[in-house]
């Protein structure tokens, strides 16, 4: 039978209950029971710290890849950029790898966009109004408690932290 960490808490608490309330004296096997436990424990803790590694350099591999892709990205647009402004320079709009396997078109005024360059001049009807989001200010909320205010619809709370080193 295969004894989890869960299945080992449980019969603690088991013989938790067993304790003779007269005498306060523990049942047989409690000691045992515990010892276990804390094997469980120290076995479920390592799998923990294992496994926070793994998952901190999968990070620093996906941090490393998302570098490796901007600098990629930030080439091909250098290149798409260097293209352009010498097929610009060349007035060349068209060209054509011989084998039809690709072509690039530079289309000379096609796209379009608006550029501000100055918004204190512009009229008021060219505003759109951007709804402000209101959210709870937590930092704010839990300073005023700290202090002694009551604010309704919020508490403090206090919570238990487990530390692995």
């Amino acid at each position: 039978m295969h004894i989890t960490l869960h299945t080992a808490t449980e019969a603690v608490r088991e013989l938790l209950d067993q304790i003779d309330p007269e005498t306060g004296e523990m049942p047989e096997g409690f000691e045992k029971a515990r010892e276990l436990v804390a094997q469980k424990a120290v076995a479920t803790t390592a799998y923990l710290i294992e496994q926070d590694l793994h998952i901190e350099s999968v990070k620093a591999y996906i941090k490393e890849l998302t570098a490796k892709v901007k600098t990629a990205e930030k080439r091909q647009d250098w290149l798409r950029s260097y293209l352009q402004s010498h097929m610009t320079a060349a007035g060349i709009t068209e060209i054509k790898d011989e084998r039809g396997l690709f072509k690039a078109t530079l289309q000379v005024g096609r796209d379009e966009s608006v550029e501000i360059y100055s918004e204190a001049l512009l009229p008021p009807n060219c505003y759109r109004e951007i709804p402000v989001s209101y959210e709870p200010d937590k930092t704010l909320i839990k300073r005023c408690i700290k202090d002694g205010m009551e604010i309704p619809g919020a508490r403090l709370v206090k919570k238990d932290r487990l530390t692995i080193k």
